[in-house]
């Protein structure tokens, strides 16, 4: 698990990477429960918040949309969840538990599922999605086959951010189209909702966001903003300072 803070409109914003299966959900939990925030921002969208809220309430979650492509990867995803010994989401449902014992907000800022996997196909060509399902289906293969080199690959992803990063430039080489979706609109997205949930909100003075490895181009973003929000405070205050110098005058 990676850590990044942010400083953005008077509040702070602690970034936790993970990775959504194999990794320990008590230690996420930890981790947020230490940092003691008055909001977790979570990588997902309402409808999959509400189904997360339902399986910790011992009720049945609702079913994954997306079609053909959408049950591959889910079936991808537990999958390598065993492979790597946790179940799928543990990184989520640790910062769901911690928001709630802490009575934190819990706020989805993830692009619709539904909506991300419409894109797919609009943005695709059939031969890529083709291709992408094909690749989902040989990857669940080779995790049933080759457990140890999956569970590596994983795990290095959260530990390394440059393993990410090179995962991250072999998906956009063999799925340029896809990965545009997956991880560039998903980035924007995740970035925009947290700086504009930040904006808008003074009486959060500490936030965390937590995120899959893969989405390291969210910080990049986050930078930005806070540079600019940054600049904004500075100009603010040689306002306030000019105008302080004339009333004494």
């Amino acid at each position: 698990m990676l850590m990044d803070r942010f400083e953005m409109f008077g509040s702070e914003l602690y970034v936790l990477r993970t990775a959504h299966a194999g990794v320990d959900g008590d230690r996420v939990r930890r981790k947020i429960l230490e940092l003691d925030p008055e909001a977790v921002l979570v990588e997902l969208c309402e409808g999959r918040l509400l189904s997360f809220l339902a399986e910790l309430r011992g009720e049945r979650a609702g079913s994954r949309t997306g079609g053909i492509t959408g049950r591959l990867v889910a079936v991808a995803e537990r999958i390598v969840g065993r492979v790597v010994g946790g179940e799928l989401g543990e990184d989520v449902k640790g910062a769901i538990e911690a928001a709630l014992e802490l009575e934190a907000e819990i706020v989805p800022v993830d692009m619709d599922i539904s909506w991300v996997f419409r894109r797919m196909k609009m943005k695709a060509s059939r031969w890529e999605l083709l291709k992408f399902q094909f690749s989902v289906a040989i990857d669940v293969l080779r995790s049933l086959l080759r457990p140890g080199q999956t569970r590596d690959v994983v795990l290095s992803s959260v530990a390394d951010e440059e393993a990410a990063r090179e995962m991250v430039q072999g998906l956009r080489r063999a799925f340029p189209r896809i990965a545009e979706v997956l991880i560039d609109e998903r980035n924007r997205v995740i970035a925009e909702n947290t700086i504009e949930f930040l904006h808008s909100r003074e009486d959060v003075t500490k936030a965390v966001l937590v995120i899959g490895a893969a989405h390291y181009g969210v910080l990049d973003i986050l930078r930005d903003a806070e540079l600019e929000s940054a600049s904004r405070h500075d100009d603010e205050d040689t306002a306030s300072g000019e105008g302080e110098e004339e009333t004494a005058g």
